[in-house]
């Protein structure tokens, strides 16, 4: 009978894979060699991978330009909670005021505060981000915070001086919808 398959020594394999030949190649498909690209870096914590672009010369309006999803690579990072990723693109001045081109228009700010990220918060407000922007929604990020219940990140928010008076406005909520018909 075959052993079962620990995936934590396979993700161990594969992670090695990218800092052993340290040349952000994506070596997961075993029919050929897929450079993998900064967004993915960023998403999945391939601090060397990073490293590499950002030694290689890659420019600000590159790190600053969106993918076809509508996200930079700060943004990956702040979501997914990678404070290294985070720390190091933050060193190079990305814009942390960016935001999605999907329909709400979120920054890392909001994005770092509805996944609880608390550190990545800290990070980004030390950064200068705007703590009271408001996504097309009308949400800011306390809103985004409070919403999913992160305590924490809603305590340092207000404690950095997030208006807490600014409301959610359901007529631009739904000007912003498909649906929504001007009469």
């Amino acid at each position: 009978m075959e052993e079962p398959l620990n995936h934590n020594d396979v993700r161990s394999e594969r992670s090695s894979s990218f800092t052993d030949g340290n040349d952000c190649s994506n070596l997961w498909n075993e029919d050929e060699v897929v450079k993998m690209d900064i967004f993915t870096a960023c998403s999945i914590g391939e601090y060397n991978c990073l490293q590499q672009y950002l030694a290689d010369g890659m420019e600000l309006a590159d790190l600053d330009r969106p993918n076809i999803g509508g996200w930079t690579p700060l943004m990956y990072a702040v979501y997914v909670g990678h404070d290294t990723i985070v720390n190091l693109l933050l060193d190079y001045h990305v814009d942390v005021n960016a935001r999605t081109t999907t329909k709400y228009g979120a920054t890392p700010l909001m994005l770092a505060a509805s996944c609880g990220n608390e550190s990545i918060v800290y990070f980004l407000l030390q950064s200068g981000a705007k703590i009271d922007i408001q996504d097309k929604r009308g949400w800011t990020c306390l809103f985004y915070a409070a919403y999913q219940g992160h305590q924490e990140v809603v305590k340092l928010l207000l404690e950095n001086g997030a208006d807490k008076e600014i409301r959610w406005d359901p007529v631009k909520y739904y000007q912003n919808r498909k649906f929504y018909t001007k009469k």
